[in-house]
């Protein structure tokens, strides 16, 4: 199961953001295509943010998942 279609299970928006070579990259988590044409690289440090009703459990549970690489 892909790392969006787990964030999908949660009404919040959930983002992923890291810096670039050249500016700060931020996508929806909830979008396959734009977690598939993410450019981040291995040893990046990213940012998971999350915001609406369910925050905390969605954050908490999706940290588990990038954690476990599950994609």
């Amino acid at each position: 199961m892909s790392v969006s279609s787990q964030a999908s299970r949660f009404a919040s928006d959930i983002s992923l953001s890291f810096v670039g070579s050249d500016h700060e990259h931020r996508v929806d988590v909830k979008s396959l295509l734009g977690m598939a044409l993410l450019p981040i690289r291995h040893g990046s440090v990213v940012r998971l943010q999350t915001r609406g009703r369910d925050e905390l459990e969605a954050l908490e549970y999706m940290l588990n998942v990038l954690e476990k690489g599950i994609t």
